[in-house]
């Protein structure tokens, strides 16, 4: 598992605005096309997607394992907990997010399956379960990559991806030209639509497709799932 104070602490150093204009007509043609009127966020952060959804006019509330993320982005509604034991109400929601490869940094796909398991609980019956990532097998098939993104005129946003055994490990720092950094590191599951999908027999959920497709390229992946009856 991550340090997740620190992991948390670099992804949301991450530029904002313009992710922002570039997803807000997927999660609004989502909300309208599912009705959404109450959503969790599992794996929330500093609360990107909530402030997202709740200025599209969806009650909006999350959780993260990061204590110190949570309480210096003091966003409301927001709680801390663990992704196979969420702190929330059961079938209280139409949806529930786990997003950014949050489900990947888990250590096993029984602590995927868990955690598939926890979120379904989380929904009524015909609400949905919205996960995405990308898959980090692909990303180092062909071997070592690094990532950069510019911040602002004087930091850079870096994460560099390798294998390591059957996981890949990622290390990703803030840097400004001409110093050091310490990297905060990660492990990640190689995880798709297909190895998620193996997960959710007997769990109440069924493979569903998206109104439209998702924001992202490359090795990028969203996959939903409807939460059937109990």
């Amino acid at each position: 598992m991550p340090d997740s104070d620190n992991w948390a602490a670099v992804a949301a150093a991450l530029p904002m605005a313009a992710r922002a204009e570039r997803e807000r007509p997927f999660w609004k043609a989502l909300a309208a096309a599912w009705g959404w009127r109450r959503v969790v966020d599992a794996g929330c952060g500093a609360g990107f997607h909530l402030g997202m959804l709740r200025g599209l006019g969806v009650h909006a509330v999350g959780f993260d394992a990061s204590i110190a993320v949570l309480a210096e982005h003091r966003v409301a509604n927001l709680a801390a907990g663990d992704l196979r034991t969420p702190p929330l109400r059961a079938g209280s929601f139409d949806a529930a997010l786990c997003l950014g490869n949050t489900i990947s940094l888990l250590p096993d796909r029984q602590g995927q399956r868990e955690t598939l398991a926890a979120l379904a609980s989380l929904v009524r019956p015909g609400g949905v379960v919205l996960l995405q990532g990308e898959d980090a097998g692909e990303l180092v098939s062909v071997g070592a990559l690094v990532r950069t993104r510019r911040i602002d005129a004087n930091t850079v946003h870096v994460r560099v991806f390798e294998r390591a055994g059957r996981r890949v490990r990622m290390l990703a720092a803030v840097v400004r030209p001409g110093e050091e950094a310490r990297l905060a590191v990660s492990w990640l599951l190689a995880s798709s639509p297909a190895s998620l999908a193996k997960l959710a027999p007997g769990l109440g959920l069924l493979p569903a497709t998206l109104p439209l497709p998702g924001p992202g390229g490359g090795a990028s992946w969203w996959a939903a799932f409807n939460v059937s009856a109990r």
